[in-house]
């Protein structure tokens, strides 16, 4: 038995230093990639449409190792940590925190460590379920906001308003820790972990508000019940197992993991390959709340010149999702957990998904995404011992969602956009996009590639 056991171990662990050609960086990259410590430090300043005017601090080391290593030219970095500490002026605070490690001691093991924490009172709550797919607002989203900010003089005399019908008060922890094992010279990756989440949601009702009547004077208004609180009392429609819980901390525990074949060439920024992802988790001990999902992302470089500093790739994404359980937190609608990565991303709309509608703009227990980029890289710019070299990009995202997984989609959500990516010493990706769709523009601005 000890001879078995001791062959299953040798083979489980022997090539370790073998990678498939596909895996290796392109030449231009490997060129440009740094040596040793990479460290970086940098103040933020963006816009976010929900949450206004924002600023962050963020600081990134990254150990490369020396050039003769033998995975300098196939993993991202042998070390990553990554901080970011920020704020918007609309009531945000978050607070980011990374670990990363792949191909530990040069064996084909992986492990990544996430602390999150965010605060804020733009939580967003438009209704849950496929009916609300079809429905778009008359104008912009923007023009439909200034209508709500109307004070309205109730029969008592006061004024009351409904600036806030569909936000709501979060504060959330989220940690994550995963573990990977690598096969197939790299191509095959096996993972599974704990994810864990802490939060609570506060309804907005009775919040007072700064407005001004319709002579112009600033005036003090009460904010009503909100569509949160209409969905929690059952006067809104709601998929059957959603329930609302409102005003006390909640605590949920995932176990979890992937099956992943990923033929990419380094993970930062893809120039060829594809990724098959299924990943499932299940809430632990109670298993009253599941979530799984299929993704497929393809990487395809139609040009490159003869000295690679130009360069057009294009890129799709297809994702089904699915939430289910016999006792569904409305909240674990909004998301699905993307294990490869170790983060949560919006299903249907937001900065991740369809980019043309609001965050959360459109929830349902069963996604269907599917999204094109091209992305080019047709400018370098070295300052300050700093290579940077990206350009611009287009996309088209496209989504629609049921309640039940064998209906028929009845709604269909879609935008178009222009961006911008900048890759930062082969280790940081800066992103920024402008989309637009059948409510408008939106405007996302953050790191690391969408897909």
């Amino acid at each position: 038995m000890r001879c078995v056991v001791a062959l299953v171990l040798i083979g489980w662990a022997q090539d370790t230093l073998f990678l498939d050609p596909r895996k290796r960086l392109h030449y231009y990259e490997l060129l440009h990639k740094r040596p040793g410590w990479v460290i970086l430090g940098y103040p933020v300043v963006g816009y976010d449409a929900l949450r206004g005017i924002g600023a962050a601090l963020t600081v990134s080391v990254a150990h490369n190792g020396k050039r003769t290593d033998p995975l300098f030219a196939y993993q991202p970095y042998k070390h990553y940590f990554f901080l970011q500490v920020g704020f918007f002026v609309r009531d945000s605070r978050y607070m980011r925190f990374l670990y990363d490690a792949p191909w530990i001691n040069q064996k084909p093991y992986r492990i990544n460590l996430r602390l999150n924490y965010r605060t804020e009172s733009q939580g967003q709550f438009w209704g849950i379920g496929e009916q609300y797919l079809k429905v778009f607002l008359p104008r912009s989203i923007q023009k439909y906001e200034k209508q709500l900010k109307a004070p309205i003089l109730s029969p008592r005399g006061e004024w009351e308003t409904h600036v806030a019908r569909h936000y709501f008060y979060q504060e959330q922890w989220q940690f994550w820790i995963i573990g990977e094992r690598v096969e197939k010279g790299g191509l095959f990756r096996l993972l599974g972990g704990i994810r864990g989440v802490r939060e609570k949601v506060t309804s907005l009702a009775g919040r007072t508000y700064t407005l001004y009547e319709p002579g112009g004077s600033k005036i003090q208004a009460t904010q009503q019940a909100t569509l949160l609180d209409s969905a929690k009392e059952g006067l809104i429609f709601s998929p059957p197992l959603v329930y609302y819980t409102i005003g006390n901390w909640q605590t949920r525990v995932f176990a979890g993991g992937a099956w992943i074949w990923d033929s990419r060439d380094f993970e930062i920024s893809s120039n060829s390959g594809w990724v098959i992802e299924v990943g499932h988790e299940s809430q632990i001990p109670s298993f009253q709340v599941h979530k799984s999902y299929f993704s497929f992302r393809y990487f395809h470089t139609f040009y490159h010149s003869a000295n690679g500093k130009v360069a057009f790739v294009g890129a799709f994404h297809g994702l089904i999702s699915a939430v289910y359980g016999s006792c569904l937190p409305f909240l674990e609608l909004y998301t699905y957990s993307r294990w490869s990565e170790g983060r949560i991303i919006n299903l249907l709309t937001g900065p991740s998904t369809v980019r043309a509608f609001r965050e959360n703009r459109f929830v349902v227990p069963f996604s269907y995404l599917f999204q094109y980029e091209i992305r080019s890289r047709v400018a370098e710019l070295n300052i300050f011992r700093q290579h940077l070299t990206g350009g611009p990009i287009f996309f088209v995202d496209i989504a629609t969602g049921t309640d039940h997984f064998f209906n028929i989609p009845k709604g269909v959500i879609y935008g178009v956009g222009i961006g911008g990516r900048v890759l930062w010493n082969m280790t940081t990706v800066l992103r920024a996009d402008i989309a637009y769709g059948k409510e408008g523009w939106q405007f996302h601005f953050g790191t690391g590639h969408i897909f």
